[in-house]
């Protein structure tokens, strides 16, 4: 069963995403993002596979999970309309694992980040389709042991796609991406084969129905999609 939401924190962005600081009944606390607030569960389940391929080909991201909000939970932050975005979301959502004391990348920075994870970055994000890294908003945290982790993979177009028939590879950033022609982006076709069947199976297994049913593709479907994706990447 998914961990169930115990405790809802403070809310972390207004806007219509609300996503907030939860802590679940064991203890934990992740970034929850709302079913029934933002892009809704199209982009949970979107950025769900996105974290767990980001993974397998080596990309320090935090781990997702699904979580459990209870239509009781009580109201613990923020305003009325976050309320209502909560009430609309009773049932599964996405937890992705906080990262304390993480701050965000942001100006002069960009401009120092380390090779081998700007070039990883590139690659996945290319993999993945990502429209949504731009100098103005890159969704890079540095932790206080100094480590950088990508966030916000909800706008990833790859699944969109594929679920639309379009299986063309694309191995290049859009032109606003941060990291844009940087030579990362050459080693996309190669770690497409980093990620292993067995978890991308198990991945689109813990996919909860109504975020499959707004992608519209059948549970096989969809993990055959992707596998012939990644193949045909890897061996062209």
């Amino acid at each position: 069963m998914p961990p169930n939401v115990a405790i809802i924190h403070r809310v972390l962005s207004s806007g219509s995403s609300f996503s907030s600081l939860v802590g679940t009944e064991d203890g934990r606390r992740y970034v929850l993002k709302l079913s029934g607030a933002g892009s809704g569960r199209r982009a949970l389940a979107t950025e769900f596979v996105a974290l767990k391929c980001a993974r397998c080909i080596g990309l320090n991201v935090p781990n997702a999970e699904v979580l459990a909000v209870a239509r009781n939970l009580p109201w613990q932050t923020g305003t009325d309309e976050f309320y209502e975005a909560v009430q609309r979301s009773v049932g599964l959502n996405l937890g992705v694992a906080f990262i304390a004391e993480a701050h965000d990348v942001a100006g002069t920075e960009l401009d120092s980040l380390p090779d081998i994870f700007a070039d990883r970055l590139a690659a996945v994000d290319a993999l993945l389709q990502n429209v949504d890294r731009t100098r103005a908003n890159p969704n890079i945290l540095r932790g206080s042991a100094g480590a950088y982790w990508a966030i916000d993979f909800g706008a990833c177009l790859l699944i969109d796609r594929l679920a639309r028939g379009d299986t063309r590879p694309r191995t290049t950033l859009p032109p606003n991406h941060l990291l844009a022609g940087r030579r990362g982006e050459e080693a996309v076709r190669g770690l497409a084969g980093l990620i292993d069947k067995e978890v991308l199976q198990q991945t689109i297994d813990a996919l909860p129905d109504d975020w499959l049913a707004d992608i519209g593709l059948p549970r096989t479907e969809l993990f055959q999609r992707l596998t012939n994706y990644l193949l045909a990447m890897n061996l062209e």
